[in-house]
């Protein structure tokens, strides 16, 4: 609800294509903050792969082996 009322705000006296900047601007900010935050959750994700690949029964355990693992943990965070 307070969203709309800041976006109403926001739109009140402008034009429908300055609307669809805002829009476009918001859905953009949106998707960049996405990958972001997916980033981390991939770089904290290799972290712990690289401490498991450490330990060969943990790994066992996942169902990898200890190459598959140091391959996995040795990629930059912004690969998938």
């Amino acid at each position: 609800m307070c969203t709309q009322i800041l976006q109403e705000s926001v739109l009140a006296g402008r034009s429908p294509g300055d609307a669809a900047f805002l829009e476009t601007r918001a859905t953009v900010l949106r998707a960049c903050l996405d990958t972001v935050a997916a980033w981390i959750v991939r770089s904290g994700q290799r972290r712990a792969l690289c401490e498991l690949a450490q330990e060969g029964r943990l790994l066992s355990d996942v169902g990898l082996t200890r190459e598959q693992a140091l391959l996995e943990c040795g990629k930059p965070f912004w690969r998938r």
